[in-house]
């Protein structure tokens, strides 16, 4: 399971998850660090042929009333988007793995806000995506290995599609979006074993570079439609996108 903690939605409930976080961390690190004789036995490397599985979702929830938002003001909002990952890899040396994922994400939102000119605009969208992530790993074991840095460099191809209604005054526009997009980023992260079959997984928001493609269509306008391309560099790893998961690992 991933779990996402953004900017602008920390709710009580997610830090209460943070906290929670902050001390699996803070107990399991030093049990990783003692070496208990009884560990000599397990072998917790990723080694030639062995071959791993991952299922993850993710969930952003976020409602909000009488914000102050940039050029406009939140009277309610009602937000939520999650997604499925699957995904799978096999060693092909010692801690060097070759893998691809399948994810599938869905986004809705329902918002009335005022807009600069203090009309009421409510606004309702939904939209979904799936996205073919070919990757490769690299582990650094510590210690006897129960503990593992990797370093995640992926190419992910996502389709998606929205649609948005926006209700005003005297009008109702309706917006459909298609796009492609390409991502080539590195990913970090840590695996915890507990056995050497079931792992714990955390790593932080990807950072890379971006080509999306975009057409728009405004209440059906064909004629008109708006056709952009934009490409984007961020070298920033998202320390607030803190992804959480379970592993099977098996000798394939």
């Amino acid at each position: 399971m991933i779990l996402n903690i953004k900017k602008g939605s920390f709710s009580p409930f997610r830090l209460n998850v943070l906290i929670g976080l902050l001390g699996f961390c803070f107990f399991a690190t030093p049990a990783v660090a003692q070496v208990d004789p009884t560990d000599s036995a397990e072998d917790y490397t990723v080694s030639k042929g062995r071959a791993y599985g991952v299922l993850t979702f993710s969930l952003d929830q976020r409602d909000a009333e009488n914000e102050n938002q940039l050029l406009r003001q939140v009277i309610d909002q009602n937000k939520l988007d999650y997604r499925v990952i699957a995904s799978g890899g096999y060693a092909l040396n010692d801690n060097f793995t070759l893998g691809l994922g399948f994810s599938y994400g869905r986004q809705r939102q329902d918002i009335t806000f005022l807009n600069e000119d203090e009309e009421e605009i409510t606004s309702k969208s939904v939209g979904q995506d799936v996205s073919f992530i070919p990757n490769i790993r690299k582990y650094v074991p510590l210690g006897v290995g129960k503990l593992q840095i990797f370093v995640q460099t992926d190419l992910r191809l996502s389709l998606g599609e929205s649609l948005e209604r926006n209700f005003m005054a005297m009008e109702v526009e309706k917006i459909e979006e298609n796009f492609t997009e390409i991502k080539l980023g590195v990913q970090p992260g840590v695996v915890l074993f507990f056995t050497r079959q079931w792992a714990f997984e955390a790593s932080v928001g990807i950072a890379g570079v971006t080509s999306r493609w975009t057409t728009q269509t405004v209440n059906d306008d064909q004629a008109n439609e708006t056709k952009i391309q934009q490409s984007s560099i961020d070298l920033r790893l998202n320390l607030l996108a803190l992804n959480l998961g379970v592993a099977y690992y098996f000798d394939f």
